[in-house]
């Protein structure tokens, strides 16, 4: 019969050399012989199933794994997920949350990890229904073993304040990316389900401001219209036009064309690009007003600007 060293065997099952040995000592590997203080292995031996582990003798969805459980390396990754700048939500299989960090806690201004750990279920929850059409659809395929992205998802801002009975936040309105992904473990099997948050967008101010606002920058490629702009907060444009002022400290055209001049930055750091063809992506003629606007709000050319890119 051929024989394989501890570190051959270490290799051949992807664990450490430590790791064999224990499981020698232990009596837990087939077949494995001392000689002296060294250990020979049966190249035909299977490698041993890890006890650390959970079986899954059903279902997936019905074990909720402590995130800890999972030795020295899922521990070092808690304490990362922890001090990690950006919110983190991981999640077992079956959608429970079973580790979360304190910017999570702070974006929606919970107290407590206690009011999450092992009691938020992601695949339960009825907010899902209130975010895109699609939102659930897209979780569901994360928890399936597939990575999903969102782009700019409006938080449920007052669903958390009843929830969790919160008070007032400190903002009014929020959009986050959010990534899903999934992580499997040894044997392939899915594991946990992280959820990244990046904030991209942070309103604050008068409710209908707020949402004035969200609707300008979801027009911008449009001509502007005041009076649309007006009736999406169900205002007249004379009183939509002073309040906006009032909690803005300008116009709704001028913030109507300070999110135009962004969204023509963005296009012309594409260098594949012409300027006059960023201009047009913008919706905005090269050789009309726009040019002067962004010398005016930039400070410099679109030409020298660009130039500055580079």
């Amino acid at each position: 019969m051929d024989y394989m060293t501890v570190r051959e065997a270490a290799e051949k099952w992807g664990v450490s050399v430590r790791r064999v040995q224990y499981l020698c000592k232990q009596d837990m590997i087939a077949g494995a012989v001392q000689f002296g203080k060294v250990w020979t292995i049966p190249n035909d031996t299977a490698k041993p199933r890890d006890g650390r582990y959970k079986v899954m003798e059903e279902s997936p969805k019905d074990i909720v794994r402590p995130f800890q459980s999972w030795g020295g390396n899922e521990e070092m990754l808690s304490r990362i997920i922890e001090f990690f700048p950006y919110p983190i939500q991981v999640y077992s299989p079956n959608g429970t949350m079973v580790l979360t960090n304190e910017a999570s806690l702070r974006l929606m201004h919970i107290p407590s990890k206690d009011h999450l750990i092992g009691k938020f279920n992601v695949l339960k929850d009825p907010v899902i229904d209130k975010w895109e059409e699609r939102a659930r659809e897209q979780i569901l395929k994360s928890f399936q073993g597939e990575t999903v992205q969102f782009q700019e998802l409006e938080m449920p801002i007052q669903e958390i304040i009843n929830r969790f009975e919160v008070g007032e936040l400190c903002f009014d309105m929020s959009f986050q990316n959010i990534t899903c992904f999934p992580i499997f473990d040894d044997h392939n099997r899915l594991a946990y389900v992280v959820h990244v948050f990046v904030t991209s967008k942070l309103y604050n101010g008068k409710e209908e401001m707020v949402k004035a606002k969200v609707y300008i920058e979801s027009h911008w490629l449009e001509e502007f219209d005041l009076d649309k702009a007006a009736r999406s907060v169900n205002l007249s444009r004379y009183h939509f036009s002073r309040l906006f002022k009032r909690y803005t400290s300008m116009t709704p055209f001028s913030y109507y064309q300070d999110v135009k001049i962004n969204k023509l930055k963005e296009k012309l750091c594409d260098q594949n690009l012409s300027i006059g063809e960023a201009f047009s992506a913008c919706g905005l003629n090269y050789n009309g007003n726009y040019a002067r606007v962004f010398k005016e709000k930039v400070g410099m050319t679109p030409s020298q600007y660009r130039k500055t890119l580079g």
